[in-house]
């Protein structure tokens, strides 16, 4: 069963719908800026119109279990345990928002990159056939 829910808040300055998309376990989150407070209208055009053009994030496997009862000072140990041990903070959202700034930004250093010792590359032609053709003499 496929569950989709959609969070307008406001972020400073502008209004920003959060749409989490939950599908036999696989979740993913886009984000739109909407920019001025979006009226309901507004919000069913954007779902109508825009729905295909959004970027989710890749799947992220959500734990589907059995719940047992477990003694709460347990639970409140095992929680600090968690929390400590994931030092980021926000909802399932936001942190799955973090994960894929994470990966344009890694994407977009590989990419700086290559265009960098391309134009090294590039550089060293040119120098090499200027001192090439001084080499020829007149």
């Amino acid at each position: 069963m496929s569950l989709c829910k959609l969070t307008v808040c406001f972020e400073e300055p502008f209004w920003v719908g959060l749409i989490e998309v939950e599908d036999s376990g696989a979740y993913g989150v886009a984000r739109h800026v909407f920019g001025t407070e979006p009226t309901t209208p507004e919000v069913f055009r954007f779902i109508c119109d825009h729905w295909n053009d959004l970027r989710f994030t890749h799947d992220v496997q959500v734990d589907v279990g059995q719940s047992k009862r477990v003694n709460p000072k347990r639970l409140r140990r095992m929680i600090e345990k968690e929390l400590q041990e994931n030092s980021r903070k926000g909802t399932k959202a936001q942190q799955a928002l973090a994960e894929q700034r994470e990966l344009a930004k890694e994407k977009s250093a590989i990419a700086r990159r290559r265009r960098k010792e391309d134009c090294r590359q590039e550089r060293f032609a040119k120098k090499a056939a200027k001192r090439k053709q001084k080499h020829r003499g007149h």
